[in-house]
């Protein structure tokens, strides 16, 4: 409990004695496979995230992603299906990004995931496994310290234990530096 408690005092005292701190928030939207023991399953992804720029990692920013992907058929109309499988849950991966310019740029992450399989109507099984990402994107903040990124990306995540859920993502994605 002490380790907990002078960790996060520290995370806290980095974030505010250091005016530099930049939070953003953002999101994506695509389409993509997913599968837990079942045949691959065509769906659409989303995700909404919040990322820090912690003094703590020069380099590599923290991210924590809300992950959720569900079968296509769930949103097309006139589809009268009992059950529409799913997958849901959170990654927390380190994110880098190298700019080619003063607007393009390639963002790599790797990190840790946490699935919970819902693709049977009878299956509620948690897995935990890694996940990795790359996107390209287009910086529109014009050297403010706040505004939006855009761009394209690839996410696959892999679990290792229970049902072995995975999923691939191809989207787009916005991000809002606060």
């Amino acid at each position: 409990m002490k380790v907990k408690t002078i960790l996060l005092a520290v995370v806290l005292f980095s974030s505010i004695s250091f005016t530099q701190t930049e939070i953003s928030v953002g999101g994506y939207l695509g389409g993509g496979s997913f599968k837990g023991n079942s045949t691959s399953i065509s769906g659409f992804t989303s995700s909404l995230f919040v990322e820090a720029n912690l003094p703590l990692f020069e380099e590599v920013f923290p991210r924590l992603s809300f992950i959720y992907t569900k079968d296509f058929n769930a949103i097309l109309p006139n589809t009268n299906q009992p059950y529409n499988p799913f997958l849901q849950g959170f990654n927390f991966k380190g994110v880098t990004t190298q700019y080619f310019d003063n607007k393009m740029f390639l963002e790599e992450g790797v990190g840790f995931l946490v699935l919970n399989d819902r693709t049977f109507i009878d299956t509620d099984v948690w897995d935990y496994g890694i996940v990795v990402s790359l996107s390209a994107g287009f910086d529109l903040r014009n050297y403010d310290l706040k505004g939006f990124k855009v761009g394209a990306g690839a996410e696959y995540g892999i679990t290792f234990i229970n049902t072995l859920p995975k999923y691939s993502s191809i989207h787009v994605f916005f991000q809002f530096v606060i």
